[in-house]
């Protein structure tokens, strides 16, 4: 009788979790992109966020991990469509300011990719519509340098890595409604 209970208490919970994740609706809301090479993508190393109280630091503690390639990432959500796992990045506040956000961003060569922000990039170091740092790039990803592509680190940016290359095209924000 336990083991029957127990198995119509998993059914129930797995027809409940489908039943939400069908509910959910997901909406992409397109941002301007400027008019500029945006090829450029810098990075910086996780380590930098060092403010243990601040939103960044936890968001990249609990949610965190680093791919083969170095680059800080948190886990898709493939029950609501998102198949790809999000690499952690930092945009200008033009694209948002809470952390946790998501985008999906694709690049002129066709390239799509899913990020969420887990840094803000400062004002002061952004144009006057806060999209790009001064070296023209809208995207910075955080990631962990001793893992990191070495062709990536000798370059000093994440274009040349291919799931990541071509000037930004589109940046849209992913909204999850219930």
């Amino acid at each position: 009788m336990k083991k029957l209970l127990s198995a119509v208490s998993a059914a129930l919970i797995f027809s409940l979790g489908a039943i939400s994740a069908s509910a959910i609706d997901v909406t992409y809301t397109p941002f301007d992109v400027p008019s500029i090479n945006t090829s450029f993508k810098t990075y910086m190393d996780y380590r930098t966020i060092t403010n243990t109280d601040s939103p960044q630091y936890k968001y990249i503690q609990r949610w965190g991990w680093s791919d083969w390639d170095g680059f800080m990432r948190a886990d898709g959500e493939t029950d609501l469509g998102i198949t790809d796992n999000y690499y952690m990045i930092a945009l200008g506040s033009y694209y948002g300011t809470e952390i946790g956000t998501k985008y999906r961003i694709t690049t002129d060569t066709g390239n799509v990719f899913y990020g969420v922000l887990c840094d803000q990039k400062d004002d002061d170091n952004t144009d006057a519509t806060n999209r790009y740092a001064y070296n023209d790039d809208v995207v910075e990803f955080i990631v962990d340098t001793a893992r990191l592509n070495p062709l990536v680190r000798m370059m000093g940016s994440a274009n040349v890595y291919m799931p990541l290359n071509g000037s930004i095209a589109s940046i849209e924000k992913i909204d999850f409604t219930y």
